[in-house]
Formats: C-alpha cells, sequence, structure tokens
C-alpha cells in the first residue's frame, strides 16, 4: 500500500452526514447501550483519497495531526458487511480521506467505507473502521439507518478480499454528540482487535443540512 510521503496529516473527525430535510425513523437513539467501548491511544494515518459529495464531516469539529506511521501493514481489504438481524447486506470499499483532510465516503448510502490506513478483520490488533452515510440527497436512506436497532450480542459479518469471513458480536452501541466522540480510540491501530461501524443519527439541523450526534457500535471477533 503506498503511502504519501509528507511528515504530517490531519486525522480529521466523522462529525455530519449531509442529508435530506428528514430523520430516518425519526424515534430516539439510545445514549449508551450496555457497555463502555474500548480506549485507546490513536495511531492511524489518512492519504489523500476523496469523495463525491456530500461531505460526511463538518469544520466545527476539532481535528487532530497524525504523524504518518513508519510502516502501514497490507491487510486483506473488507469488501461486504452482512448484520442479518436489521437486513444489512452492502458492499465496501476502501477509502482514505478527501481533499480537506477528511475521511472520505461513498457518496451513496448503500455502500460503506472501509478506513484504509487503519486495521483490517485478519490484523491482530486495533480497530477496523466501517463508515456510510445514514442517507443522502438523491439516494434516500441507507442500510446503516438501521444500526441503532441491534442489541448487544447480535452477528456481524466481514467478508474481505481473499474470501475470508470474520465474525463479530455487537458490545456497544451508542449515540454521541459529534463534539464528543472519541475518535483516536475508534480509529486505534494499536489496541484491543474490534470492529467500529460509524454513521449520522440524532437529531438534524436543517440550517446546515447535518445530524449533530454519530451513531458507533463496536463489536468483537468471535472467530
Amino acid at each position: 500500500m503506498a503511502i504519501p510521503l509528507a511528515a504530517t496529516v490531519v486525522l480529521a473527525c466523522l462529525t455530519g452526514c449531509s442529508s435530506a430535510d428528514r430523520v430516518p425513523g425519526e424515534h430516539p437513539l439510545p445514549t449508551v447501550v450496555p457497555s463502555a467501548a474500548p480506549s485507546a491511544s490513536s495511531s492511524a494515518a489518512p492519504s489523500a483519497s476523496s469523495s463525491a459529495a456530500p461531505s460526511a464531516f463538518s469544520s466545527a469539529v476539532p481535528r487532530h495531526d497524525a504523524a504518518l506511521p513508519d510502516d502501514v501493514p497490507t491487510v486483506a481489504a473488507p469488501v461486504r458487511i452482512t448484520v442479518d438481524r436489521v437486513g444489512i447486506d452492502q458492499p465496501v470499499r476502501p477509502e482514505g480521506v478527501d481533499a480537506t483532510g477528511e475521511m472520505a465516503l461513498p457518496s451513496d448510502p448503500a455502500v460503506a467505507g472501509w478506513y484504509r490506513y487503519g486495521a483490517g478483520p485478519a490484523s491482530g490488533t486495533g480497530s477496523t473502521v466501517i463508515a456510510a452515510h445514514v442517507d443522502a440527497v438523491g439516494y434516500g436512506i441507507g442500510p446503516f439507518a438501521h444500526l441503532v436497532d441491534v442489541p448487544a450480542g447480535t452477528p456481524i459479518t466481514l467478508t474481505d478480499a481473499a474470501g475470508t469471513t470474520t465474525q463479530y458480536a455487537v458490545t456497544t452501541v451508542s449515540l454521541l454528540r459529534k463534539t464528543g466522540v472519541p475518535w483516536p480510540s475508534i480509529f486505534d491501530r494499536d489496541g484491543p482487535r474490534r470492529l467500529v461501524l460509524v454513521t449520522c443519527g440524532g437529531d438534524f439541523d436543517t440550517t446546515t443540512h447535518h445530524y449533530l450526534s454519530n451513531l458507533v457500535v463496536t463489536a468483537t471477533p468471535t472467530n
């Protein structure tokens, strides 16, 4: 995997999915279910990659400078995520960061993005981060809108480019204000092996066309 030659880059936060002027589901989301997510320090490193509008981010949220690692191991990319309980079965494609220094996402909510400078399903440590828009103008509501309905213990399956499947079980579902999301922990490359799914949720600001919160689902491998 090629790494751009640069001393520092901006590690961005998933901060605000653009959307139509409606909130999918229109029902309350949980604050935390059922236990705290693992905490770890961040060492993820993005690269230059772009994605079409709408943007998933807001410059109002602080960003963190992150030094590029000396070595980013090559791992098989996840290509599909399945959560049978809520009908999620969608492709996943690798993403880096866009021209503004923020994690890029596929513009279509039916396609999820994997943070390719972080861990993958076969990695021994760190977070495999997969994110998607909850909805988007011109596309409608995406599959990740259903993550609000997953309870602890829900099975999740990731299939990678090598055809290997990794099974996970949901441990936490948290709705967090965008200014309070622990991004260093979410993008951690050295802590416990886990899957982190991120989308938008909560109240919708019709002025900025951004959601005010992120829905963060963590899951631990079972195989």
